[in-house]
């Protein structure tokens, strides 16, 4: 039970640890995916910290902005204009296929991920 209990209080340091420093040397849409495989009902302060960051990049494209925007809002599932503006991205073929594929991944989300969704976010995050 110990090892359980201390393995759980290590996982969201580890999280704090590795995010930002995916974002650092990946891309925005990889990190993002990392969050959201280990999303639980909505993102922790420190990914919403990590979200922010990626929004405010200068580099960040439009649609990683409307990607981190969304997740940051998020509260069990994407709502309202978030929803709308992700269903935008999803058929806009300007944006890059990751943004399309997190965004429908996010647009099915209700509390988590499905496994279905975890295999395909697995495939973002390594890229």
């Amino acid at each position: 039970m110990k090892k359980i209990i201390g393995s759980l209080l290590i996982l969201p340091i580890l999280l704090w640890m590795t995010v930002p420093v995916a974002f650092a040397g990946g891309s925005a849409v990889s990190a993002m995916s990392e969050i959201v495989m280990h999303l639980q009902h909505y993102p922790s302060s420190n990914e919403k910290g990590v979200l922010s960051k990626i929004a405010q990049n200068d580099t960040t494209t439009v649609g990683e902005k409307v990607l981190a925007g969304a997740l940051m809002r998020m509260q069990h599932a994407v709502q309202g204009t978030d929803a709308a503006a992700l269903r935008s991205l999803v058929a806009d073929k300007q944006s890059s296929h990751g943004e399309r594929e997190l965004a429908d991944i996010l647009l099915g989300i209700n509390h988590k991920p499905s496994s279905s969704d975890m295999k395909r976010l697995k495939i973002l995050s390594e890229t």
